[in-house]
């Protein structure tokens, strides 16, 4: 008697599969690709020395980046920029944002609007610091936070369809091997088959019995 198929192994495979490798890998690369990609613009801006210029062209606001990190009870540092022909340019002090990647760590500490092309002296409490384009800094929030999401949105999905997967393979599993059970019962009491009564001799009454 040929016994049940085996199933659900392939579905508890593939669902372990997705929750455990798939979904963590997914995670993993939203995160990496998110804050690389938005490190990577400002790493492409070079330092500027404490107390030193920076050339700017244009009149688009500049944001300020200084180096180390500081929590909500830390003060930041304060900025002086002096413009083309010694004018002071107003500092504007915004909320505080800090980047940290690759052992780099930059806090933004404010904005400002050129007043023209030239040199702007850069002066934040004897800090080296970045200058960069504020539609960029702005910027570095959705380059990091759109693959970041995508990310993490995959991931979770993934998960969420190895755990239903892994379920019902479960389920099919301990079904079929309730058949396959029942099927090696059945077959045990089969008339002719191994471990039931031999259908070989004389029938009862025969002339071996008197």
């Amino acid at each position: 008697m040929q016994l049940p198929k085996r199933r659900g192994l392939a579905l508890t495979i593939i669902g372990a599969v997705l929750m455990l490798i798939l979904a963590p890998a997914a995670a993993g690369i939203g995160i990496w690709q998110g804050v690389s990609k938005g490190m990577s613009a400002v790493d492409d801006q070079p330092w500027i020395a404490a107390n030193s210029s920076v050339h700017v062209t244009g009149n688009g606001g500049q944001t300020i980046l200084v180096e180390g990190t500081y929590d909500s009870t830390e003060r930041l540092p304060h900025c002086d920029v002096t413009g083309p022909g010694g004018r002071p340019v107003p500092v504007v002090r915004g909320s505080s944002l800090t980047f940290d990647w690759g052992g780099t760590a930059l806090t933004r500490t404010g904005s400002f609007t050129p007043v023209g092309d030239g040199d702007y002296r850069i002066d934040c409490d004897g800090l080296r610091t970045k200058v960069l384009d504020s539609s960029i800094a702005d910027d570095i929030t959705s380059r990091v936070l759109v693959p970041l999401g995508i990310g993490l949105g995959v991931g979770a999905l993934a998960f969420l369809v190895g755990v239903i997967l892994l379920i019902v393979g479960i389920v099919k599993l301990v079904s079929s091997g309730r058949e396959r059970g029942q099927a090696r019962i059945a077959a045990a009491g089969y008339p002719g088959s191994y471990g039931g009564p031999s259908s070989y001799g004389p029938p009862p009454g025969g002339p071996y019995h008197r």
